[in-house]
């Protein structure tokens, strides 16, 4: 069978009572009541601001913390004609912010220089090299994008250059902030901000409404309008919760992005072959636009992408986004080696006594390393970390992944003194060290994840809004369901599962025959069609006749001007079991 893991299915918790008042309340079917409930929204009003997203919902930009010392030294800054500095960060949320910041900047008429470090020469966050470019282009003050937080070296000597350093970042701070003019961060320890969870980008998007609101209050509204195509690519790249405002962003950034004016930005979605007449997804930007970004970064000069993001020549475009095509290529076939190697590595490993996964080696691009976590997490559910090591086998530059349970962020905290340098959130975190300290840090940070995951940390769940039959499930409750996307983090597709759903036939499909077509039925239900990514190996284990338990997404398919129901299997059981 398909899964090396065997998941344990959960089920949210149901509140009858919430789901009734809104049924009652919005006139949705219950079972749209039950997503509502599922996902945090039991209150008639929020849940119908939440399927009607709008842009009034967007929080005051002032409210975040140090936004009026920002805002106002900016606009001071673009009155005396200084010359301001940006400097950003080599990922999709890291180059659409410096994007943003540069395009909004500049058509208010400010002197920019700008920069995004090169992964492998600069490594991450600002740095007093990044400092002196700034003091050698004439800056007096800099402006930092998706990055800077822990930057308090760096911040300390352009203080002493005599340089003004607004620090805008979203990653979480540590003990202390960096000794910046202002720092505007919704995860400050004192912010009163509604909304933390904001990306770098949507920091960038609402520091530059507030200088708008300054400068240019008349164009507040149109510059809202013109860079909600930026915004919704960075917050949904990054794999920002799509509630709140990020929600709106992306709600109201993908149908601004399908139908863009930015050059560059229209050349990537046609290099991608992105179709742009239909409604742009989530994922769409998160598999199609988000890996060819990054993977400049990973393996090259993310200036690259800037530049793209910046162009106005369609021509320039196109030669742009085709470089940033064959980066992608090549970096899916670094990832594919570096992750057998990392599998190898780790075989012989006793898993009971391995609460982090932590491998190294010279050659593995730290540009990818990221990637590789993550695909150890999915196939062993242990935190993992990736480690690049040079040449030398001196230094090594490495990015965790983490499961629900454990906060890597704090992990690598606990273990800073073994570091040179580290960083990152809940779920994910890069580091540097020298190898020298690899097998002490590897030996510490097993210890502490000894102390706070349980056995059943390790055990992959899947969630699910409920047990139904999928004869529930009718073209116009999915047409409904419409009013819950975008989908993605924090907003996932609608998931069910249903008991002892009888198979009708079974048959593998796809090049490698890895995938499973399947129909079935229920006594209520007539034979309806499922797909399952993956699941091929299903058709050789059950047939015509045997009951199966199913946890799937439901959705529309199309074909040939049809329109009917299809199942999209995450996971299968026998039934019962």
């Amino acid at each position: 069978m398909p899964d090396t893991l065997k998941k344990i299915w959960t089920q949210t918790e149901t509140d009858a009572r919430a789901e009734a008042e809104l049924v009652r309340e919005l006139c949705v079917h219950p079972l749209t009541a039950r997503l509502l409930v599922n996902r945090g929204l039991s209150d008639p009003a929020k849940a119908d601001a939440f399927l009607r997203p709008d842009l009034s919902q967007l929080h005051d930009p002032f409210g975040l913390p140090d936004m009026d010392k920002a805002a106002h030294r900016i606009a001071e800054a673009l009155a005396n004609e200084e010359t301001i500095f940006i400097h950003g960060d080599y990922d999709v949320d890291g180059v659409t912010s410096t994007a943003l910041y540069v395009r909004t900047l500049t058509a208010l008429g400010g002197k920019i220089v700008y920069r995004v470090p090169h992964r492998k020469l600069d490594g991450y966050d600002l740095k007093s090299r990044a400092i002196d470019h700034a003091k050698e282009q004439g800056a007096t003050l800099v402006i930092t994008s998706d990055c800077g937080i822990q930057a308090r070296e760096a911040v300390t000597y352009a203080n002493s250059l005599g340089l003004t350093v607004i620090v805008t970042d979203h990653h979480e701070p540590g003990e202390t902030l960096p000794p910046a003019y202002a720092v505007v961060n919704p995860h400050r320890h004192d912010s009163t901000y509604p909304f933390p969870f904001l990306a770098g980008v949507g920091v960038a998007f609402k520091t530059m409404q507030a200088v708008v609101r300054l400068v240019r209050p008349e164009h507040e509204t149109a510059y809202i309008q013109k860079f909600l195509d930026l915004v919704a690519c960075g917050t949904v790249a990054d794999v920002m919760p799509l509630q709140g405002e990020n929600r709106v962003f992306a709600s109201f950034g993908l149908k601004a992005l399908a139908r863009t004016r930015k050059v560059g930005l229209r050349a990537l979605l046609e290099g991608a072959r992105i179709d742009t007449s239909k409604p742009l997804s989530a994922e769409a930007v998160g598999f199609g636009i988000g890996p060819r970004i990054n993977a400049v970064g990973r393996l090259d000069d993310a200036a690259i992408a800037l530049d793209l993001m910046l162009t106005g020549d369609p021509e320039e475009a196109l030669r742009l986004v085709e470089t940033l095509n064959n980066f992608n290529a090549e970096r899916q076939i670094a990832q594919k080696r570096i992750l057998a190697e990392a599998i190898a590595q780790v075989a012989d490993r006793d898993m009971d006594l391995t609460k982090v996964l932590v491998v190294a080696s010279p050659g593995w691009n730290a540009g990818v390393v990221g990637i590789v976590a993550g695909k150890l997490v999915e196939m062993f559910q242990r935190p993992s970390i990736v480690i690049g090591v040079d040449e030398t086998e001196t230094n090594g530059k490495g990015s965790a992944r983490s499961i629900p349970g454990f906060d890597m962020f704090k992990g690598i905290q606990i273990c800073r003194d073994l570091l040179d340098s580290c960083g990152g959130h809940e779920m994910a975190a890069g580091l540097s060290l020298k190898m020298a300290q690899f097998d002490t840090f590897v030996s510490t940070i097993n210890a502490h994840a000894a102390s706070v995951l349980t056995d059943d940390d390790f055990i992959p769940r899947i969630s699910h809004d409920g047990v139904i039959d999928p004869g529930q499930i009718t073209i116009s409750l999915l047409d409904e369901w419409e009013q819950f996307a975008p989908f993605g983090d924090k907003n996932p597709e609608p998931r069910f599962s249903s008991t002892g759903v009888r198979v009708c036939e079974t048959r593998r499909i796809g090049k490698d025959l890895s995938h499973l077509k399947m129909r079935v039925r229920t006594e209520e239900m007539d034979p309806m069609d499922c797909v399952g990514w993956g699941h091929g190996g299903w058709s050789d284990e059950v047939g015509p006749g045997e009951s199966l338990d199913l946890l799937y997404s439901p959705q529309i398919n199309e074909w040939n001007g049809r329109r009917s129901v299809q199942l999209l299997i995450k996971d299968i059981r026998r039934a019962g079991g």
